[in-house]
Formats: C-alpha cells, structure tokens, sequence
C-alpha cells in the first residue's frame, strides 16, 4: 500500500460530521479553543495509564497475581497517575482538587473490584494502534485495551460517563442523520470508533478466523454518589459497560457510507458547513469558534437584520 495514504482518526471524522468548519479550525488550523480546560481530560489520562499499567504489570508477572494483588497495584497506580497527570493550577479550589483526585481513585478501585479483574487477566494489548482500510477510506485509531478469551476479541474503550454514546434507544438515528430527516452527529463519533476498531481488530495478531469481535464503551465513572460528613464528602462509584457490535453490525453500510462522505470532505479540502441550517441550530451552540467563525457571525447578523 502506498506511503502517501491518509489516516484519520474516527475523533477527526467524527468532528467533520458535526461540522466541517469546526474541522477545519482545529484540525487543520490548529485553532486552540479559547475556552478549552485541561481539568477533565488530565483526570481521564490519569485513569486511563492506571488501567494500562494494571493490565500490563498483570501481563509481565510469572504467576498469575490473586485479586488483591491486582487491586492492590490498580490503587497505587491511580494515586501515581494522578500525581504525575493532574494540575492544581486547572481547579477553582483545593477542595474541587481533593475532591476529583478522590473520584478518580474511587472510579479505578471500582473497576477492579469488579470486571476489571476479567479484563486485565485477559488483556493482550493497551493503547495499541488499530488501521483498516475499506475501498479508497484509511482509517487509524488508538484503542485502550484488547482483550482475548478463547472465542472473542473485546476491544474496550474507556469513558468517564456514556453521554453521547450509541445505544439501543439510539442507534436508529444513524439511518434518519444518514437521509438528512435528522441531525444527530453527536452519537457518531462512537459508531465510527466500532467501525474502525472492530475491522482493524481483524488484522491483528490476536483475531483468528471466525472470532466474535466486541466493542464497548466503559464508564468508569458512571455513578458517583457523594456522601459528606465531619471529614468531608466521601464518595462511592460504580461504573458501566455498553457494547455496542451489534449496532455496528445492523447499520454496517449506513455507518461506511457517512465514514466515505466524512474521509473524503477532509481529504478534499471541503469544508463547508453543510446542510448549514442543521449545524447552526444543533452544533454552534457549544462551538467554542463561534467568535472567529465567519460563517455563524454572517449567520447572526442576518436574524438581528
């Protein structure tokens, strides 16, 4: 295959889908977001590299550690993590600080309290790199771990909350966004995330031939239910798996089609808001370009008119 090919990320497609101008802003300007916060995305790396140190310390042991030593590890692995990742500097207080850093460490021995020990005795691969390509579309995608039983591939792909992720009462909006009756490119990025990791699992080392192959979606901080006393808030928190194959596998063509239309718009240059009426109304709300973005100030000074 050709050195000159162009990867994108289903992160990239998924933006162009919302909206092409938002793409070219921060991905082809490299626009910085005036509004943008390190808070939440240093407190997800932090338990993202407590799970893959966990998964593959577990990995590099002689014997197979028992449930205690890999809580254990995972517990001390989150406080690393956290030291190493989080800024105070990003918090309003001391307390909010405290308070995130508690979260987070409750979120991982949650965790592995729970399926993570399944997982991480399982794990055959962390933050590896997955590529399929599909006709002229190359897609290239990181995922968190993989992980092997004797009949299954389970590709996991860890999340603080699942807002914005496919679902069962969701999933048919995939077929009414892909006709243009409905704009719902808020749930994309995850169905693109099933398309590329469940076909780039397939030319990895680890799937044979006939092999189931799951994606899901893990909340490790689904619930977290704050209780305060003479010390403080403690807090408790559970998470949550959403698997979402099966919607990749009712909606395949649907799903390929809008990967097409998105890789080609990028890799053409085109990046016209379109159908503008849809993103204005559904997506410059939360754009954090609006205040340089030609297309919305035009868009706004035309309604004051």
């Amino acid at each position: 295959m050709s050195e000159d090919i162009i990867r994108v990320s289903p992160s990239r497609l998924a933006t162009y889908a919302t909206c092409p101008r938002q793409y070219e802003y921060d991905k082809e300007w490299s626009v910085e977001s005036p509004e943008e916060s390190r808070r939440y995305l240093d407190r997800g790396l932090a338990y993202h590299g407590a799970i893959e140190d966990t998964c593959a310390w577990v990995a590099d042991q002689p014997e197979p550690p028992t449930d205690d030593e890999i809580q254990t590890y995972a517990h001390e692995a989150i406080e690393r993590r956290w030291d190493e990742q989080a800024d105070r500097e990003e918090y309003a207080s001391d307390a909010q600080f405290a308070y995130d850093r508690q979260v987070a460490i409750a979120g991982v021995d949650a965790y592995f309290a729970a399926a993570g020990l399944e997982h991480a005795r399982n794990s055959v691969e962390q933050e590896g790199w997955l590529t399929c390509d599909r006709g002229d579309v190359h897609l290239r995608g990181r995922v968190d771990n993989i992980v092997r039983t004797d009949e299954a591939l389970q590709i996991i792909d860890y999340k603080g909350s699942l807002s914005g992720i496919v679902s069962g009462r969701t999933h048919n909006r995939i077929e009414t966004h892909h006709a243009g009756e409905e704009y719902h490119a808020s749930i994309l990025k995850s169905v693109f995330q099933a398309a590329t990791y469940i076909e780039g699992a397939k030319a990895t080392e680890h799937y044979e031939p006939g092999m189931d192959i799951e994606f899901t979606f893990y909340s490790v901080l689904y619930n977290v239910d704050r209780t305060p006393g003479h010390d403080g808030i403690s807090v408790e928190v559970t998470g949550k798996s959403r698997d979402v194959g099966w919607i990749y596998e009712a909606h395949e063509d649907t799903i390929w089609s809008l990967i097409d239309d998105c890789y080609t718009g990028i890799v053409d240059g085109e990046f016209m808001p379109e159908p503008w009426e849809e993103i204005h109304e559904n997506a410059c709300g939360d754009c954090s370009y609006q205040g340089m973005c030609g297309d919305y100030i035009g868009a706004e000074v035309s309604l004051d008119d």
